[in-house]
Parts: structure tokens; C-alpha cells; sequence
């Protein structure tokens, strides 16, 4: 039996601390300067997350995580 828990992927804490600070609006090098890691790692965690979420697009991994109540 499927509980609906495998669909959901499972996202880092920074990957989910990243596609917060851009549900609120930031910018990458914002949230960057915010959580201490450089633009490129913010960058990455983004990119890793979009890939995981199956987005095209920055804003669409937001609003699938928000979806997921991942974040």
C-alpha cells in the first residue's frame, strides 16, 4: 500500500532553507549573504533542488515545494 510519502522528494535542509528565502522574495545573492554561503553554493542548492522538484524555473520549485508543504 502507498502512503503518498514515496512520490514527495526528499530535499536537503539548505536546499529547503535556499527555495525559503526565495518564497520571500530574495534574491540569490540576498539569501547568499543572509545564510552565509557564497552565491555559487546558493546557486547549486537552488539548481539541485529545481532538479529533485522537476522545475523549470526558480520560481515554479518555490511554489511545488509550497505545494509539497516542504517549505
Amino acid at each position: 500500500m502507498n502512503d503518498g510519502q514515496a512520490d514527495i522528494p526528499s530535499l536537503t535542509p539548505r536546499e529547503k532553507q535556499c527555495l525559503t528565502h526565495l518564497a520571500l522574495g530574495l534574491r540569490v545573492q540576498e539569501l547568499a549573504d543572509r545564510i552565509g554561503i557564497s552565491t555559487k553554493t546558493a546557486e547549486k542548492q537552488i539548481a539541485s533542488a529545481r532538479k529533485k522538484l522537476g522545475a523549470a524555473t526558480r520560481d515554479q520549485a518555490v511554489a511545488i515545494a509550497i505545494n509539497l508543504k516542504l517549505i
